[in-house]
């Protein structure tokens, strides 16, 4: 990846420059002919040209599955820029680039790789970070991207996100610097010392539910139909994509995913006080998948 500022939130690329290198870009944003089609706070001009105005934050554009030019970002924080970049942005080029991500994190431990997949607020983060105090590893926070081909989860980068009540069930700290946006109770947690840097082999995939007044955690594997409906639901972004023409590649994803991957829906109760054995139960499902 090539860009001209610092961003604090990623690995150093020391490495040869990629055949298809992604480029960020710090310029104002030319304007284009014709409204195009608003989809919450994305305007999709083309399938590969399509803007991200973030309320109270800066504007990007999204083009060609392999540029995001970032505007007004004078008086944002670092943390509060990747946030745009490697959230929302990030998701869409993506889409661009024919991979489209699910909203799920991904970590590896003992051999096995395990998905965690939900849609906003399902505990994603709060049970990543707390199979990395099992000894996990992580290798996506809350976007993952799989070769449903060969199967295999590739690497993000070494941060997550919590909410301050989930840090402090978890004891790690925060940052007042490292805040996701100005007015919101969530940090980016630097994890570089706990990261994969390599692709690994996705072993199952987790789909969490909060089920309110739920006494236990409860597992039920999804058949090949109900899991292709499900991943296709949880592709992030998958409104964007529609909008841009995409809406069959999502789908053909999910489908190739779910003949290959197991998808385990996994019922949560919707408090913390029953974590330890959330965690416990996703070991058991990734030990014997």
């Amino acid at each position: 990846m090539h860009a001209p500022r610092a961003l604090p939130y990623l690995l150093p690329d020391d490495g040869p420059v990629a055949a298809d290198p992604i480029r960020v870009e710090f310029a104002p944003l030319a304007p284009l002919a014709g409204p195009g089609t608003a989809v919450g706070p994305f305007t999709v001009h083309a399938p590969d040209l399509i803007d991200l105005d973030l309320p109270g934050g800066p504007r990007l554009r999204i083009r060609d599955g392999n540029t995001i030019t970032l505007a007004d970002s004078d008086g944002h924080t670092a943390a509060e820029l990747h946030t745009a970049l490697f959230g929302p942005a990030f998701s869409v080029l993506a889409h661009q680039r024919g991979r489209p991500p699910l909203h799920a994190g991904a970590v590896t431990r003992a051999g096995r790789t395990l998905g965690i997949a939900g849609h906003s607020g399902a505990g994603k983060s709060t049970l990543v970070n707390a199979l990395l105090a099992r000894g996990a590893r992580l290798l996506s926070d809350d976007q993952l991207l799989v070769d449903p081909v060969s199967g295999l989860a590739f690497p993000t980068y070494p941060s997550a996100k919590l909410w301050a009540a989930s840090a402090t069930r978890l004891a790690v700290p925060m940052d007042d610097a490292a805040r996701v946006r100005d007015g919101y109770d969530k940090f980016h947690v630097d994890l570089a010392d706990r990261f994969a840097s390599a692709p690994a082999s996705l072993d199952l995939l987790l789909v969490l539910a909060p089920t309110p007044g739920l006494a236990a955690p409860a597992a039920q594997r999804l058949d090949r139909s109900t899991a292709t409906a499900v991943l296709a639901a949880l592709t992030h972004y998958a409104d964007v994509a529609t909008a841009s023409g995409r809406a069959a590649a999502t789908l053909r994803h999910a489908a190739a995913l779910a003949a290959r991957v197991p998808v385990v829906r996994v019922a949560r109760p919707d408090d913390f006080a029953r974590l330890d054995a959330l965690v416990d139960l996703a070991l058991q499902l990734a030990e014997a998948a």
